[in-house]
């Protein structure tokens, strides 16, 4: 019963994770502008997330971390 109520919140971050990592937007072309050597790629940029972008990056942390003490207890619980 435990595994099950677990993997339903599991269940709940990944749908949490996808809508994050959705409202996140790029700071330059990506991939596509590294393939075409677009100048705007900076990879080692030092710059300070503010608002929005800084909740979102935290929040995705927040849940990456809820993601990997769930699979833990997953574990644990469930043999």
């Amino acid at each position: 019963m435990a595994g099950l109520i677990i993997s339903i919140i599991m269940i709940i971050v990944a749908i949490v994770v996808i809508i994050i990592s959705l409202m996140m937007s790029p700071d330059s072309n990506g991939f596509s502008g590294a393939l075409v050597g677009s100048g705007d790629l900076e990879l080692f940029k030092t710059s300070k997330e503010r608002g929005v972008k800084k909740l979102l990056k935290w929040s995705m942390f927040g849940c990456g971390l809820l993601t990997i003490v769930l699979a833990l207890l997953i574990k644990i619980l469930v043999k």
